[in-house]
């Protein structure tokens, strides 16, 4: 597969300026472990990576994969049809329930059609990211005088795995390696505005400083290791009254795991050790609470990029161990057909176009 390059490009759907992906060659891999599927035709000049905030996420478990085996789901067909167009190597996607079942037939039956004409896209692997958004609080913290619910949950979540973070990849992921941090406490976040949230007691020293969490997905290009950091952090569509002063020290958490200070602990009880010096790229729902933007363009230029690519709040940063290529927009307006999980209203529906960058050792 050859890319061209287009600068800070912004594409429509029906752009013709990317090449569509060759043939796939046939090897023994698979979603997530690689067993089982077509192996993908891997880049030749540039490692593409891209993120879209999806509406990919339904009100009960299962149900977004029983919508998908239609064929027919308004916003697999959007999000699909922009990742046809744009074929990145690494595809973040927010907003999607992290349901294997759900994201294997979102692989087969829309990025890898037979009733359209887009150009298909294998992903060998894939890393399904669960954070504390659905984990229970045992407070009544959305005020309606009943402990239980999504309103209740650290992350006004319904169920565990509620839209959260699906990473596609067509190198290979190193899922031992995988640093989840989704359950360090607020508390414990040095110099932090947990005082702001009017919170206190045993909510205020159990509540997760991340809305969802943040992954260290390690991949394997060339040789050499990448990370691919993907957060999902407050919603714009977040009621808490705290939201705002966690949204700071989420991002504040971010750069400190970059950086490795210790108090930044992962999930498994490992300490953050730093990854400032090696290749990462930053992506995800950074700041989709449109008060914090400056503060992500300031996390990248501590990166060493001056400029960003975002669009909507989310963001591809890679740090300055890369020479970038290329970047681009590629995608329309979101339907207005989604199906709203329970207490969204139209205007708080997170979406995005899909945003690329392609960066090169």
């Amino acid at each position: 597969m050859h890319k061209i390059l287009l600068g800070a490009a912004s594409l429509g759907m029906g752009a013709l300026l990317l090449l569509p992906v060759t043939p796939a060659l046939a090897a023994p891999t698979g979603p997530n472990d690689g067993a089982g599927a077509t192996a993908p035709q891997l880049s030749e000049t540039s490692l593409r990576v891209a993120t879209m905030a999806t509406q990919l996420s339904r009100a009960e478990p299962g149900d977004l994969y029983r919508d998908l085996l239609t064929r027919t789901d308004t916003e697999a067909l959007r999000v699909a049809e922009a990742i046809s167009v744009s074929n990145p190597d690494v595809m973040v996607l927010t907003g999607m329930d992290a349901d294997q079942d759900a994201v294997n037939t979102f692989i087969a039956n829309y990025l890898n059609s037979a009733d359209d004409d887009a150009a298909d896209v294998e992903y060998a692997y894939s890393y399904l990211a669960v954070g504390s958004s659905g984990t229970q609080s045992g407070a009544d913290l959305d005020g309606d005088r009943i402990v239980g619910g999504a309103g209740d949950a650290w992350g006004q979540g319904a169920f565990a795995e509620q839209a959260s973070t699906v990473v596609l990849s067509k190198y290979p992921i190193d899922q031992q390696d995988v640093i989840s941090v989704s359950t360090l406490k607020w508390s414990a976040v040095t110099e932090n505005n947990l005082a702001d949230s009017q919170l206190g007691g045993a909510v205020a020293s159990s509540i997760p400083v991340m809305h969802n969490g943040l992954w260290d997905i390690p991949i394997e290009y060339r040789g050499e290791r990448v990370h691919i950091l993907a957060a999902q952090t407050e919603p714009a569509s977040s009621s808490y009254d705290f939201a705002a002063a966690r949204q700071h020290d989420e991002l504040k958490v971010i750069s400190d795991y970059i950086t490795g200070e210790d108090y930044v602990v992962a999930d498994d009880g490992s300490k953050a050790a730093g990854i400032e010096d090696e290749h990462l790229v930053l992506t995800g729902a950074l700041s989709q609470r449109s008060e914090f933007t400056d503060d992500v363009l300031q996390m990248g230029k501590d990166l060493g990029r001056e400029e960003a690519l975002n669009d909507s709040g989310n963001f591809v940063i890679p740090n300055q161990g890369w020479n970038v290529l290329g970047q681009g927009h590629v995608g329309g307006a979101a339907p207005q057909t989604f199906q709203l999980l329970p207490g969204s209203t139209p205007e708080a529906i997170e979406t995005s176009e899909l945003i690329w960058t392609d960066v090169q050792f």
